[in-house]
């Protein structure tokens, strides 16, 4: 049987590196916890004065997550049918097509650029280059430009699903 002592038993937890760390719930989460990589989008989608499921949609777009024609394509879904861009008529919507090379979405970014003083590029890539050195700022212009940017894509997504959905559409 081991001694007894006076003294009050201590636990520790041993990370990976072997360093004792005194045992607190946030070490042990911090140990075992799968990490990643740094994700510089999130400062472009989430902020304080983002509205969520506008947010959340940019989110899903910035991931290129969204069911548009070329995906449901790749999961041979409709593969009898010809998928056309349900805003401009012309070719299969994809995330780049859909927001950036649609007749449609062009003209609604061309009023949007008079909102805001941010160059959209021609792609998502581009448009992660040019808005994740800006978004980090807090200043009230960096805020309207998200709001402005982030609403943008929700409406340009929500009329594509009305014309598909819904059979209406505005100009």
């Amino acid at each position: 049987m081991p001694p007894v002592n006076e003294t009050n038993d201590q636990v520790h937890w041993k990370s990976d590196d072997g360093v004792l760390h005194d045992y607190s719930a946030g070490v042990v989460w911090d140990s075992i916890r799968p990490t990643g990589d740094v994700v510089n989008l999130f400062v472009v989608v989430w902020f304080s004065k983002c509205i969520s499921h506008h947010a959340f949609l940019l989110w899903l777009v910035m991931g290129e997550r969204l069911k548009t024609h070329d995906k449901m394509k790749r999961w041979e879904i409709h593969s009898s049918m010809i998928l056309v861009c349900p805003l401009c008529q012309n070719c299969a919507d994809s995330h780049d097509h859909l927001f950036f090379g649609c007749g449609f979405s062009s003209g609604v970014w061309s009023r949007a650029k008079h909102l805001f003083d941010i160059r959209v590029g021609n792609n998502w890539k581009d448009v992660v280059n040019v808005l994740t050195p800006v978004a980090a700022r807090r200043c009230v212009s960096v805020v309207v430009t998200k709001i402005i940017f982030t609403a943008t894509i929700y409406f340009i997504w929500q009329e594509r699903n009305n014309r598909i959905f819904k059979k209406s559409h505005r100009t």
